[in-house]
């Protein structure tokens, strides 16, 4: 009992001796802390600690609030009005009140979102606030709240509103914005079918407030990003009319620019390639198939587009700017490639002419299961300095994670994964084959898994598991997982901490079901002291443990099993043998009694 006092004692001043550590720790330390933590979890975790703290990290945490729902708009938004502490440390808002689990815009979201924006603005709370995005279906219902966060932001230099099927009014506050550093505009499925000839009319008044509002207003835009995704581009050849000495960061996604209505004169350059070599000084330039012909490239001066280090768009636009392989670190291919059209060696051999390459994101569309062979050994050969990497391999079964998990070793200096593929036949689960990964490849921080259905036809019996036959249980269309790897001093794989979501489709359009669940799994070698376990846990273990130990013990289990019924036989044949005894006995004795009566009564007859 003593010993019980003692410890808890100790264990009672360790954790105060901690906490009064803590608070005599320098705020700029913990914030040094708080930068190096990966993940968002451990920095609240980190901040929940203690008060002190919470007061000195908040600013860390709160440096970037991303709300998804109209629920998060409003409790977010409203604690953030009632802590003017907090919203102090706001630097970046991005506002979604469409959540993606459930797409379908309503105008009341919009309203309730939009009115509690304008609601902390005009509270003059966020006077740090740097950038802002609005990312809806739809622009904001109150148009007000533009108004409002110019007022009372003074810092805010970067804002992004989405653009769909309701145009803004002539006299919308975003246009009233100046001296901008960054401004993105988001073209949603509702532009594209019904506006998508929107920027031609250059009459337009919407069309010339907001041209005369990037253009004039905002001569000094360090970033410009025009995204939208559609099979049918719109025209925004205009935008290649402005000159931003300072343009750092062009995004462009399904518009097209270099739009030509007459003939080029002699020595003329596209409007584009003019565009392009007026601004030397982009470092990250992301294009989409509609935005530039490959071909055309080739009238690029070669200083120009020198800075680049981030590349975004098709193989061909790459390899038709060869003046810039050396000096980028990071590709994303924004097209799948096409197996059947073009060959993998193609493709690795234009990521064999970048030196620095660390970053890479590709997506290859497999039109058989035999088309992935050597692609993974491909890349590894291409891209030795590689660090991040994102593979997807769609349409058909592709990998075996225990396979790939082996042959990813290859990468040196690989440190954080995500691979997305259609599951292969009978291979193993998400948490199986994240352990396979993290137990050859330690060296990862986190990794994430997803498994996507096939594009039927598959043939049978691959497609066995993706066909709902009985027609009233669910199939499985998506599954994903998130996961962080811990290691100990040496480098040696510890434990396993993982996310993961899984998403059914039931038949007959009843709807998605949808799961989430949390563990830690332990990577740690079976004989390890720590992991032993003891009793009837440890014989469990041990029963379906894959080993010649674990053989052994199910082989004697089963001989006992046998010997037990063995003699359960023999005691019950015993019990049967002396049954018989003592009923024949029984019926000896009723036989002499029988026969003992009978002499009596002839004595007595006679």
């Amino acid at each position: 009992m003593s010993y019980a006092l003692t410890t808890h004692r100790d264990d009672c001043d360790t954790q105060s001796t901690q906490r009064s550590s803590l608070r005599t720790t320098p705020g700029d330390l913990l914030i040094e802390i708080a930068l190096f933590l990966e993940t968002r979890l451990d920095l609240l975790n980190f901040c929940l600690s203690s008060k002190y703290v919470f007061e000195n990290v908040s600013s860390v945490l709160y440096e970037t609030v991303i709300l998804q729902s109209v629920d998060q708009c409003r409790r977010t938004l409203a604690m953030l009005l009632r802590r003017s502490d907090i919203a102090r440390h706001v630097r970046e808002l991005i506002i979604r009140p469409t959540p993606k689990n459930n797409p379908r815009f309503t105008l009341l979201d919009s309203a309730a979102a939009s009115a509690w924006v304008r609601r902390l603005a005009s509270s003059m709370s966020l006077d740090a606030l740097v950038r802002f995005t609005w990312d809806s279906e739809e622009l904001p219902y109150y148009e007000d709240m533009w108004f409002a966060l110019r007022v009372g932001c003074p810092q805010l230099r970067y804002i992004g509103t989405s653009l769909g099927s309701i145009l803004p009014r002539v006299n919308n506050h975003i246009f009233d914005f100046r001296n901008l550093q960054g401004f993105s505009l988001l073209l949603k499925s509702g532009f594209y079918e019904n506006h998508i000839d929107q920027f031609l009319d250059e009459d337009d008044p919407v069309f010339k407030r907001f041209w005369d509002m990037l253009i004039h207003k905002c001569p000094n835009l360090e970033e410009i990003a025009i995204l939208g995704s559609s099979s049918v581009p719109t025209d925004l050849h205009i935008l290649a009319e402005g000159r931003w000495p300072k343009l750092r960061k062009l995004e462009l996604g399904d518009v097209c620019i270099d739009w030509f209505p007459r003939s080029l004169s002699p020595g003329e350059k596209r409007p584009f390639i003019a565009f392009l070599d007026a601004h030397p000084n982009i470092d990250s330039l992301s294009l989409s198939r509609h935005t530039i012909q490959p071909i055309h490239f080739a009238s690029l001066d070669i200083s120009s587009l020198g800075l680049v280090t981030s590349f975004s768009g098709t193989h061909q636009q790459l390899q038709a700017l060869p003046h810039i392989h050396r000096s980028v670190t990071s590709v994303a291919f924004r097209d799948a490639v096409e197996t059947r059209e073009v060959a993998a060696p193609t493709v690795t051999g234009l990521l064999r002419d970048l030196p620095n390459l660390t970053s890479l994101k590709i997506n290859f569309t497999l039109h058989s299961m035999y088309d992935s062979g050597n692609l993974l050994r491909s890349l590894i050969q291409s891209c030795p300095k590689l660090r991040h990497l994102e593979l997807t391999c769609g349409h058909k079964p592709s990998f075996q994670l225990d396979t790939f998990a082996k042959t990813i070793r290859g990468f040196p200096k690989l440190r954080t994964l995500h691979l997305t593929i259609v599951k292969y036949p009978g291979d193993e689960t998400l948490a199986e084959g994240a352990t396979r990964i993290a137990s050859s490849n330690p060296r990862l921080h986190t990794f994430s898994l997803t498994f996507i259905p096939p594009v039927y036809p598959v043939p049978l019996p691959f497609a066995l598991p993706y066909r709902p036959f009985f027609g009233f249980l669910p199939f499985p269309s998506c599954a994903s997982g998130l996961f962080e790897v811990s290691c100990d001093t040496h480098g040696l794989p510890l434990s396993l901490k993982a996310v993961e979501h899984s998403k059914f489709v039931w038949p007959w359009k009843l709807g998605v079901s949808t799961h989430t669940w949390r563990y830690v799994k332990d990577l740690r070698p079976a004989g390890y002291l720590a992991r032993q376990k003891t009793g009837l846990r440890a014989l469990g273990s041990l029963l379906f443990e894959k080993s010649s130990a674990g053989e052994e013990i199910r082989m004697l289990l089963f001989c006992t099993f046998l010997a037990v019924l063995a003699a359960c036989g023999i005691v019950a044949n015993s019990g049967g043998a002396k049954a018989v005894a003592s009923a024949a006995a029984a019926s000896a004795t009723r036989e002499a009694a029988g026969s003992a009566v009978s002499l009596v009564d002839a004595r007595d007859a006679v």
